[in-house]
């Protein structure tokens, strides 16, 4: 009978051990998600922006490369300036009248 009562004893021993580690398990895990410097829910945020600030350079590279090929096509010569100027900036010379043509889609 002793016997049996050390062994029922013993396990809840064990159990008591368990659910101490387990409690501390769980506080640790709760700290690292949430309180400390580098928690994870803040740590998901930054890598979300970086990814968006990732998108936005490759944007803006392309942006640079289209504006660097224009500009030099416009410093190739003269007609291709001019031409540029009266298409962007509805530029004329004296003697010359420009007519808008607006089409509306449907």
């Amino acid at each position: 009978m002793k016997e049996k009562i050390k062994k029922i004893l013993e396990k809840i021993r064990n159990w008591r051990f368990l659910y101490i580690a387990l409690v501390i398990v769980l506080l640790f895990g709760v700290w690292i998600l949430f309180f400390d410097n580098f928690n994870l829910v803040d740590r998901f945020q930054k890598m979300s922006k970086l990814h968006e600030l990732r998108e936005t350079e490759k944007y803006y590279e392309q942006e640079n490369l289209e504006n660097s090929t224009r500009l030099e096509e416009l410093m190739s010569g003269k007609e291709e300036l001019e031409k540029f100027a009266r298409e962007q900036y509805y530029m004329k010379e004296e003697d010359e009248d420009i007519f808008l043509v607006i089409l509306e889609e449907e």
